[in-house]
């Protein structure tokens, strides 16, 4: 995923769309906005940091857990198996963009009252201590390549995150492959003389998410 931080305006609408489409348990949200002021009064601004697990090429959250809980796909998505999830958190700890998130039973209150029988499919969709996070809205990509849809460019097969900002700055799709939309908008940001980072980059992770000053 490319993100371009100078089109986000901080508007929440993925960390809504992230939420009502993984049914996260209570106050748990896979897809925040980090925001913050810079500069002096009269010159201010304020600035918005989408963030989200960054599927590492070298995870350390599937190093830590003691359950092999954690693992990592031919694709790079990183994702966790809750059956065997023992409830250790040091994935928890691990994780160097507070990305993993457990569900402790804690948020129950939020369906507790719910007379929607959906609404309590997905409240049991998660297991009780167990470790839980994005996963780029996996099942969304992978019903969709069972359709022969092309993962960032068919909507069915982009994560819902990237499908509701209204700003579109967020860019999913395969950095291996030079023609995909992810691919070409990064070339042209470089091209431009913008410049891309990725998150922490001293923690050796190698994310998959990367952002466009």
């Amino acid at each position: 995923m490319v993100i371009d931080i100078a089109k986000c305006i901080g508007c929440d609408a993925c960390t809504v769309a992230c939420k009502v489409e993984n049914k996260s348990p209570g106050t748990i949200f896979y897809a925040p906005v980090l925001q913050t002021e810079v500069g002096k009064y009269p010159r201010t601004r304020r600035i918005f940091l989408p963030i989200l697990c960054m599927h590492c090429e070298d995870p350390p959250c599937m190093k830590a857990c003691p359950s092999k809980a954690i693992y990592r796909r031919p694709d790079g998505l990183v994702l966790v198996d809750e059956t065997k999830c023992c409830g250790a958190r040091a994935c928890v700890i691990a994780c160097p963009y507070n990305a993993m998130h457990f569900f402790d039973g804690d948020n129950r209150w939020v369906y507790d009252n719910v007379e929607s029988e959906f609404d309590r499919m997905a409240f049991n969709k998660y297991k009780f201590m167990a470790a839980q996070k994005c996963t780029f809205c996996s099942h969304r990509i992978d019903n969709a390549l069972e359709k022969k849809l092309r993962p960032g460019v068919d909507r069915d097969a982009t994560p819902a995150c990237v499908i509701t900002c209204p700003a579109e700055c967020r860019i999913f799709g395969d950095l291996e492959d030079e023609s995909s939309p992810a691919s070409q908008y990064l070339k042209k940001a470089i091209e431009g003389g913008r410049e891309v980072f990725k998150l922490r980059e001293a923690a050796r992770t190698n994310p998959s998410v990367i952002y466009v000053k």
